[in-house]
């Protein structure tokens, strides 16, 4: 009877330790500590097409979408080498941030957008000189929004043709949102205007004295080609002389009255940015019908001026003046036509 009751007391005992040995595991047992995902950085290309104004560079994937709110963004089919790029975005509701990426190129630019008074957001993309796309002739812009509750929307994709054009020592390039008859005229230093002015590009006269070149004109009295940008330009044999150069830009024909017309000025020097400037035409904005003769010029602010510096730039010759291109005959019969 003694080695029973023994044995129930040893069984016991031993049960007991195992409820404690039970007990203690569960109060120190440890919950694994789960690490938060940490996207990793990568070296951004899309820097090398463009960049886009008074924004960040992300060096990270452009974001999935987190849900299915959908936008509306337009922008014109046609950019050019060294130029600009209006991109407008229409959204049901506030955004937050804009996401801007390129379709097969790493890293986005984050923009805090600025309301526009029809409740569109609006940004301006700067097209690289020396942006290279192979053997391909257009490139795919990704846009997406960022609304108040931090969500992003689905990915807007456009698709938009590169033109190139005469980038050279100096640049400078109109570009503008719709299709109308917006017309680039360059002073040169020196340059007094007018249509015998040999100091004076524009579509009347489209290489001076000094070798500078309007080489895209658009949209010709209203004859619409949908490319939407013009472009002068200073090669290698062109003299880039040192001094104030006077921008102006002139609406010849509204070819639709009835939309407003955004449009920028940019000037590229040496491969640089230097300046810069943003218009706009209102609805019912009148047309010119004026090559900016003398009287003009003197009565007129310029929409731009920049400053080039003398650093020992020499002439090396003197270019021809260029006979009457297409587009000033074809608005010499429409001015004809009209009188």
């Amino acid at each position: 009877m003694k080695k029973t009751l023994l044995s129930f007391g040893t069984l016991l005992f031993a049960v007991s330790l195992l409820v404690v040995a039970c007990t203690k595991n569960q109060e120190t047992t440890v919950e694994p500590v789960i690490e938060p995902t940490i996207e990793p950085t990568i070296e951004p290309t899309i820097n090398n097409f463009f960049n886009v104004a008074n924004a960040t560079l992300v060096e990270k994937e452009m974001p999935e979408p987190t849900s299915d709110r959908t936008i509306t963004v337009s922008m014109n089919e046609n950019t050019i080498t060294g130029g600009s790029l209006f991109v407008t975005v229409c959204s049901e509701v506030a955004v937050q941030k804009i996401l801007v990426g390129l379709k097969g190129q790493a890293g986005y630019y984050e923009v805090i957008p600025t309301q526009n008074p029809d409740n569109s957001y609006s940004f301006i993309l700067l097209i690289d000189q020396n942006i290279d796309l192979g053997e391909e002739s257009s490139f795919n812009i990704q846009v997406a929004i960022v609304d108040e509750n931090g969500d992003i929307s689905q990915i807007g994709e456009n698709a938009v043709h590169l033109i190139e054009v005469g980038t050279g020592e100096l640049q400078v390039s109109l570009t503008f949102d719709n299709d109308k008859d917006v017309d680039l005229h360059l002073i040169e230093p020196g340059g007094i205007g007018g249509w015998g002015d040999n100091h004076h590009i524009f579509y009347g006269r489209k290489i001076s004295l000094n070798g500078g070149k309007l080489d895209l004109d658009s949209n010709p009295a209203c004859h619409i080609d949908g490319i939407n940008n013009e472009n002068i330009t200073y090669g290698d044999s062109a003299y880039v002389a040192p001094g104030t150069y006077k921008v102006y830009v002139d609406m010849y024909l509204n070819c639709d009255e009835t939309i407003p017309t955004n449009y920028m000025v940019t000037v590229n020097y040496g491969g640089q940015l230097i300046a810069s400037r943003r218009g706009i035409y209102g609805i019912g904005a009148e047309s010119m019908h004026n090559p900016i003769d003398t009287a003009y010029v003197a009565h007129t602010e310029p929409f731009l001026t920049f400053d080039i510096p003398d650093i020992g730039q020499k002439r090396i010759k003197t270019f021809a003046p260029a006979p009457l291109s297409e587009s000033a005959m074809e608005k010499e019969v429409l001015s004809t036509a009209s009188k």
